[in-house]
């Protein structure tokens, strides 16, 4: 993906290179200790969360104007981004990369 996006060279691309590959060694090797900071990513499902976040708040849905936004904006990189609905348990939106997703994106309301 990164390399159908960005130069070789690209700044962006070896800063995005460097946190994803910091994230992968957190998760393959301290994936149920703490870290030094005391915290742990949770790896989950939007439908996950979802559920999660349906005990404290009612779920917003996300404007049209928002989602043309987003998607005026996957035009500018290279084809292969997309949007896609979730399933009906779930709210939000998820980013996609030839069809596979990438980030699960909600609003919530208390």
């Amino acid at each position: 993906m990164l390399e159908e996006s960005f130069t070789l060279t690209s700044n962006e691309k070896l800063m995005l290179e460097r946190e994803c590959s910091r994230g992968i060694v957190r998760v393959l090797a301290c994936d149920d200790d703490q870290d030094n900071e005391g915290e742990r990513e949770r790896r989950e499902r939007g439908s996950q969360w979802s559920e999660r976040l349906k005990e404290a708040f009612s779920p917003v849905g996300l404007s049209d104007d928002v989602v043309d936004d987003v998607k005026a904006l996957l035009k500018r990189y290279k084809p292969g981004w997309a949007l896609a609905q979730p399933d009906q348990n779930e709210t939000g939106l998820y980013l996609t990369w030839k069809e596979e997703p990438v980030v699960w994106v909600s609003a919530w309301k208390p």
